[in-house]
């Protein structure tokens, strides 16, 4: 995963976060912080299917 970009829940705003910005909690989360409201946020991984190893975008 070269890039993630998900909608931060905080703030609302989108997010494109590097590789490098990236913790690993499990292997069906990260965390990493929002560059605009600059909170921790975490991110979970959808495993399954078209869209895996990509972020779960909440739809």
């Amino acid at each position: 995963m070269a890039q993630l970009v998900k909608t931060c829940p905080r703030c609302s705003l989108l997010m494109w976060v590097q590789e490098g910005q990236i913790e690993h909690l499990d292997e069906h989360t990260v965390r990493t912080t929002c560059p605009h409201c600059k909170r921790l946020v975490r991110v979970t991984l959808v495993s399954r299917g078209a869209n895996a190893a990509g972020p779960k975008m909440g739809h």
